[in-house]
Formats: structure tokens, sequence, C-alpha cells
């Protein structure tokens, strides 16, 4: 059994006793002991165990309970207990093919060590007929795979106890080669001081295992202990038991099993395109990609980026062939799922079709409004090439792909701002020119004014007074009627807009009830005042209609004297003054004195925007160094994890992009480049510039400040929102990273990736590329072993290396067969066959590792 998503720490015991060792206490037969024993180790979480009866093996038994234990994800191991002649007892661990098929070997082999010796699996244990190395003969001459523990080894029968530790039996027994080709570990050890003893003796480091042996506690006594021992294991099977033996600096932990403390992507399913009907699992921690080049790994890992929507950058290389790589993958419809785990181990289902926007499910349910960064803490990428760059900007970018999460509220807070400047600018150009327009209205009313002067002489005016009174006051009512409507019509659309969600009940959990319970009490407080809202906006309403009834009785009013009002025209016999012109100047003077009214509101208004202009751009600018300041500490974060890579930031320091958008946005102003230059030199940015503008007359002259100024204004809003980019750079001992060889540069960079704490994920693409075999090693290997459970690798890879030496969880063998689709073949590198396919593509075969073997003999390499 192959795990689905690669190689995991679980709880090993190696000394497990059962129901057919004589010493085992199990009284209740009403309970079946298969289930019951398999439970137990269940709940005490014991994932890997050796059946180990004393001098015994139970075919029937083992076979049955190592069936059960599967379906709890257990896996079982046969074993005995064995006392060699010396009288040490050993736990003997066997491959499957020792029982399995018509002849059971290790019956056989208990046969003939215990020939002619009576009831030698029943206590007191006899000891068997053949010493330790006899018994290593023996178990040789199956040609079948096996490995020895030393039992208890502190205790009675155990190695140190029975060998005595400075005596020259014990130098005997471990000087012999048979001795240090088979035993591979040691249990319950007391004192330290032995096992560091025997491991100096033999050259090489034990195991240091644990295990219940609990022959007299039965079913209780199974993983009671305090001391444990966890084991990284891929697949059940004897190798990948073998294998975490013999790694046991990367693959046995004592007392505390690891934790995976990252979000990650659990999984990859394809439908359509070169993958479909394929799906790929993934390990929390480190997964390769391997295969000879156009295997597909590269697709693989651009599909997922796609899936995910993570950004290539602005300065990934080799874009549009990224993009046709995921187009041609995926094929029309195609469709992605993608698992993913935050880390709260919360799992997310997200589903991608290609060309559309992804949906994210959890529980089943569709997640409205929420994107893949909700859920992972920003992953990051490198494609194929990206390492190498040397783009001015790769720099900058990479930090901010890096620590970009950091920046998301500061960022969202400097978007508002500058949509808000946006609009404070366009309600400031929709004013129209007041300069020019006041004065026009001004005279108007003076001219007017003027022309009354004549009537007034000739006592016109006093004959038509209450003509044009009448005029005035339906003027100045109908100017209320408007500004009652719109209060009238604002109070109706807030009483409704409310209204819903005022009229429903608060429903939580039954712990917080009472909470709930105030919550709702309150809740129709407001509900009562909101009714009595909708009384009052009724009773606006009532009042308004009776105001504008209040402008109808006047209207009516003005109507009944209208034979009056004519009469009066008609005894004014001036021949070159006309009453009717009066009564007109009469009412242009009345609108004009109240369009010069609106007038000066407006310049107040336009007066007020610009102020609250300023003030906003100088809350923009506030931000812009505030969002420079966060980056600071997360850089100072970065330099103090890693010495020999430094991060230089420098506010606002990127005068040459100023530079090329002042070139770029004021082309054809007949200004010369050293002008620009020195505009750069004088203003840091453009909010700078436009609270100084008149200053520019200092560096431009009068056609070209018009020209300029010209610009400018009608490119306002886009101008003053313009952030000038902080200078970063990196520097790798002490040189900038730019002025580094390739290889050096892609080292410096894998560091300073591998430095950082707060990305969960990290999918580069062929990162060996520019980087040496030592470099790979000594700098890139040896930091992801310390940074798993913190941090998912996903790597497609040629160099063995990474997952050999990197001990990789997860391994995915790729292979394009040519016009149809790409194969998947998903292991683990503690797995035969895995083994086979890293040699195979990565070493260049048997044969020629089997060469570079021989060719390293003859060098003598140590």
């Amino acid at each position: 059994m192959t795990f689905e998503n690669g190689s995991r720490w679980l709880r090993a015991d190696f000394h497990l006793h059962t129901k057919a060792d004589k010493e085992f206490i199990y009284n209740d037969e009403k309970i079946n002991f298969i289930n019951a024993y398999v439970e137990q180790l269940s709940s005490q979480e014991i994932g890997i165990g050796v059946i180990t009866n004393h001098n015994k093996f139970d075919k029937d038994e083992y076979c049955a309970l190592k069936k059960v234990a599967l379906k709890k994800n257990i896996g079982l191991f046969a074993g005995v207990e064995y006392s060699t002649r010396e009288g040490i007892h050993i736990l003997i661990v066997f491959d499957d093919a020792w029982y399995k098929g018509d002849v059971n070997h290790i019956q056989e082999f208990l046969n003939h060590a215990f020939y002619n010796i009576r009831n030698y699996d029943i206590p007191d244990y006899p000891n068997s007929n053949l010493t330790l190395k006899e018994t290593v003969l023996a178990l040789n001459q199956k040609e079948l795979d096996y490995f020895i523990i030393l039992a208890h080894v502190d205790d009675k029968n155990g190695f140190f106890i029975e060998s005595g530790v400075a005596t020259n039996e014990f130098n005997t027994l471990i000087g012999d080669p048979e001795f240090k080709d088979r035993v591979i570990g040691v249990q319950k050890c007391t004192k330290p001081e032995h096992y560091d003893k025997l491991c100096e003796a033999i050259d090489y480091k034990l195991a240091y295992v644990e295990g219940s042996d609990n022959a007299h506690a039965g079913i209780t006594g199974l993983g009671a202990s305090k001391k444990r021992t966890y084991l990284k294991i891929g697949a059940f099977n004897f190798e990948a038991l073998r294998f975490a033996l013999t790694d046991i600096d990367d693959r046995l932990r004592p007392k505390d099993k690891p934790e995976i403390k990252n979000s990650y992507i659990k999984s990859i399913s394809y439908e359509g395109g070169l993958l479909d009907g394929k799906t790929i699992h993934f390990s929390p921690e480190l997964n390769t990609l391997i295969g000879i080049r156009g295997s597909g790994k590269s697709s693989i890992i651009e599909v997922l980026r796609y899936a995910l929507n993570i950004p290539l950058g602005l300065q990934a290389m080799d874009n549009d062939y990224k993009s046709n790589l995921i187009q041609r993958m995926m094929g029309s419809g195609g469709k992605v799922t993608v698992s993913i785990v935050n880390n709260l181990g919360e799992e997310y289902i997200v589903k991608k079709i290609y060309g559309q926007k992804e949906d994210i499910y959890k529980d089943g349910t569709l997640l409205h409004d929420i994107t893949v960064d909700a859920i992972l803490k920003q992953p990051v990428y490198f494609g194929q090439k990206d390492l190498s760059n040397k783009d001015v900007d790769f720099e900058a970018d990479l930090v901010k792909k890096l620590i970009g999460n950091k920046l998301t509220s500061i960022k969202e807070r400097i978007e508002q701002k500058k949509i808000q400047i946006s609009g404070l600018i366009s309600d400031i150009f929709k004013i129209r020119d007041l300069e020019e327009l006041k004065p026009e209205v001004s005279q108007q009313i003076a001219n007017d004014e003027f022309k009354l002067t004549k009537y007034k002489e000739n006592g016109i005016e006093d004959k038509l007074k209450r003509q044009t009174l009448f005029d005035s006051d339906e003027a100045r009512l109908k100017e209320y009627e408007g500004l009652i409507k719109k209060y009238s019509d604002t109070f109706e659309l807030f009483v409704s807009q409310n209204d819903e969600w005022m009229n429903t009940q608060i429903s939580g959990s039954d712990e917080n009830a009472p909470i709930f319970a105030q919550a709702n009490i309150l809740l129709k407080e407001l509900q009562e005042k909101q009714a009595a809202l909708k009384v009052l906006s009724d009773s606006i309403k009532d009042c308004k209609a009776r105001y504008t009834g209040n402008i109808t009785l006047l209207l009516t009013k003005k109507e009944s004297l209208k034979e009056e009002f004519a009469k009066i025209k008609r005894e004014i016999n001036v021949p070159s003054l006309n009453p009717d012109e009066f009564i007109n100047v009469n009412r242009r003077i009345e609108t004009s004195k109240l369009k010069l009214k609106a007038i000066e509101k407006e310049e107040e208004r336009k007066k007020q925007l610009n102020g609250q202009l300023m003030t906003a751009l100088t809350e923009l600018e506030e931000l812009w160094h505030e969002e420079f300041v966060t980056l600071q500490k997360e850089i100072e974060k970065i330099n103090q994890s890693e010495r020999r890579l430094q991060v230089k930031l420098i506010y606002k320091g990127r005068k040459d992009k100023f530079l090329d958008y002042l070139k770029f946005q004021f082309k054809g102003c007949n200004i010369r480049e050293s002008s620009f230059v020195t505009v750069t030199e004088k203003y840091t940015d453009f909010i700078q510039l436009y609270k100084e503008f008149k200053k520019l007359k200092d560096i431009l002259n009068d056609n070209q400040y018009v020209l300029f100024e010209g610009k400018f204004r009608e490119n306002l809003a886009e101008v003053v929102t313009t952030q000038i980019d902080n200078t970063l750079t990196i520097e790798y001992d002490g040189k900038p990273l730019k002025d580094h060889s390739l290889g050096q540069r892609a080292s410096a960079l894998i560091l300073f990736l591998l430095a950082q704490k707060d990305n969960d994920i990290l999918i580069i693409d062929q990162p060996e590329d520019d980087l040496d075999n030592q470099t790979i090693y000594d700098n890139v290997i040896k930091e992801i072993k310390k940074l798993k459970g913190n941090m998912q690798f996903i790597f497609a890879t040629h160099n063995a290396n990474i997952p050999v030496l990197g001990d990789c969880e997860r391994i995915v063998a790729c292979d394009y067969d040519e016009g149809r689709d790409i194969k998947i073949d998903s292991g683990t590198i503690d797995e035969p066959v895995s083994q086979q396919k890293i040699v195979a593509i990565m070493e260049g075969g048997k044969d020629a590792l089997r060469m570079r073997r021989q060719i390293y003999n003859i060098w003598k390499i140590k």
C-alpha cells in the first residue's frame, strides 16, 4: 500500500505480542480478538507495528491482523522475538516473502534454530542452538530479506546485559560483518552511553526505537509506554520500513510526531486535454516531478499555477510560451480541480475551466467573493529561466511576490484613495469655469437695473410693482420647493433601504443564546424606531404636498389679478417704454440673482473640493510612505534571517521611471531631456509638483509652461496618482546581485526564497538549471530539509540530488506519449518502483550508475 499523498510520519511499535504468545493475557473471549487488537492500535495512533511473539510466528493470526489493520491504515510486519544461544533477545523483522506462498520460511527457520529443543515458545524461553552470528548465517541461507533489532538492550536478555559492554564477547559480536550487515536498531535503550559506545564501535548509527513489549499486559499494554518512535514512511512494505530505519536523520523521530504547519496543495485532477482523467496527489512537504526533457513536467507546473491564479510576475520569462502551453495542455473546455488545505487543516476545492474564473468550494458549498489568496498564504512560483532573469525590475518583483500579502491591506487603501482623488478631480472639472461666468451675470444684473431707472423716473415701477412682487415671490417659493422635494425623496429612500434587514431575527449558537436574545431585543427597539421613521417620512411627503399647494394658492391669486394687471398696463402711456419689457427685465434680474447665488455656492463648493483634493493627495503620500515603512520592516526580517544576502530599499528612488513617465506623458511640449531631469531632481513625485506647480516657471519657458500645464490638467487624475517606485536591490556577499554570475545569482535567490517564513508553498520549474551540484546540496537541500513541515515544495527537476538527498516525500514520474497524452506514475522514494525510475531517468540507468560507482571506487572517493 503506497500512501496517496506521499511519505508521512507514523507512530511505530517494534515489539508487539499477540494472543499467540504464551505470556499474552487475554480473558475476554466474547470480544473478537482481531478487531479489539486493531482498535487498540488505532486508539494509540500506532500506524506501523511489528508482531514479535516469543520464538513463534502464527501465520493465520498474523494474516488476519494484517488484513483488518490495513483497513484502519495501519501497516503490520511479520517478526519474532528470538533467543540466541548467548541468551540475547533480538527482534527479527521479515519481508513478506518469508511467509507468503506454500512454504512458511519463518517457521522453517525456527524449527532449525530450536532443533531438538522442546517448548521453545513457552516461558522461560530456552535459548536457540545458534549464536547471533550463526543466526544471521542461517537466515541468509534463505536469500530472503530481513533485518534485526536488538530487543530491550539494557534489561535481562538484552544485548548490553548479556554481552557485557566492556567485554571481549561484546567486541567479538560487533566485529562480525554479519552483525553490521543485518543489525540496524536497538529497542528500549535506557542508557545512552551504551548506545553511543555501540554506534562508535560499529562506525554507524543504529536506529533507536521503542516497542510496547506487551506480553504480560495484553491488549491494554499496546502503546501504553510514554516513550514513542515516529517513522516517516511512504508505503507499507518491507523496503520502506528498512529504508526509514537506515536513514534515521531524516526518517526517525523520538517522542514527538512532526506536524504540518503550512497550507498546501493536496491534489490536482484533470478533465480534457493531455492529462484527461488523471489525478496527481502531492505531499505537504517535498514533491519532485521527474522525467526527460519534454516529458510534461513544466506543463503540469504551469497548469497548476494557472488553476490557482498565481501570477507569472511582471518580470517572468517566456510568458507567451507559458500561456500557449496551458492552452495546449488543457484544450478547449478543459477543466482542472485542485484540492488545497489551509494551515488550519480545512480542505477547499478549486475548480477552473480554461478561460474562466475559478470557483471555490468548501464542504460542497460554493463560496462567493473569495479568491485562492484567502486560503493559501501567498504561494511563490518561478518558471524555467526565471531565476536567471537579470532585468532591473526583477528583484523588486521578487520581493513583492514574497511579501505581497503583507502589503495587501495598505495597497487596498491606496487604491481607495486613488479612486477618491479621481472622483474629486472629476467633480472639480464638472464645475464650470466661474471666473468668466460670474462677471457676465453681474454685468447682466447691472445693465438690467440701469434699464429699470427709466421706468422708475416715469412712475411705471410703482404702477407695476405689485405684479413684479408676485413674480419674485413665485420664484422664491419654487426655489425652496425643489429643496423640499430633494429632502423628502432622500429621507424616503433611506427609510426604504433599511426596512428589509430590520424586520429579521438574529440566530446564533445555543452557547451564546442569552447574548443573541438581548441582541434581538435591541433589534426590536430599532424596528420600532424604523416604524416611527416611516410615519415621519409620510408626514414629510404630506408637508411637501401642502407646500406645493401653497404655491398653487399664489398662482391662483396671481391669475385672479390678471385683468387688473392688464388694465394697469393699458393705462400706462409712455411711448418709449413697454410695460411688458419692464416685467421681463425684473424677471431676468430675479433669475440672474438666483444664478449669481448658485455661482457663489459653486465657487464655495469648488474651493471645498480643492481643499479636499489637497488633503486626499497628502493622505495618498502618507499611504505610500506607510507602504514603504511596512515593506522596510519585512525586508529587515529578511536581512536578519540571511546575512549573506541583504535587501536595500530607497524611498521613491526610481528617478529613471519618473523621467521616463515625464518624457512619455509630456511629449510634444518642446521640453529638453535636461529640463525633465531637473524636474525629477527638484520634485520627488507628481503630487509635490502639483502642490508647487508655479515653481516650474524657474525650469520651463513661458510656452513650455503653458503646454505642460495644459497636458498636466488634461491628465490630472492619472498623473497625480502615479506612484514613483522605490529602489529595491538585492546584494549577495556585499555585491549587487546583478553583478554576480548566473550560477551565483540563482544560488543566492534560492537561499533568499528558502529564508522566508511567511510563504507556505514554493513552486519552481527546474531550480538546478543554473546551479552546480555542490550548491544544490550545501545550500538548497539542507535548507529544504529544515523547512519541511513549514513549507511545501513542488519542483520539476532533472537533478537526482533533489529527490534523493532531499529525502523527497512524493515522486511524480512523467512521460509524454507524443500526440496522445502524458503518462503519470506517482510514488515515494522508499518504494522500489520509484527508485528504479530515478535511476533510469536521472542517473542514466543502472549501467551508468554502476560504472560511476566503479570509477569512484578507483578514485578512492571517501
